[in-house]
């Protein structure tokens, strides 16, 4: 079974930066559960994006 995964730029850049508002110590201190929030956010997005899981809205 082959699996091609399609990683652009966008995707790259949102897991980055969700690692980065994660684990850099003094961006947002006196908002941390923000800074979490954020970077679990991005994490999650960029590996839907990764995976080809798409969120549907529905007008």
């Amino acid at each position: 079974m082959h699996i091609t995964l399609n990683i652009n730029l966008l995707v790259i850049f949102t897991l980055i930066g969700g690692l980065m508002v994660l684990f850099w110590p003094r961006l947002l201190e006196r908002f941390k559960p923000l800074r979490y929030v954020i970077g679990i956010g991005l994490l999650i997005l960029g590996l839907m994006s990764l995976f080809g899981l798409h969120i549907f809205i529905i007008n």
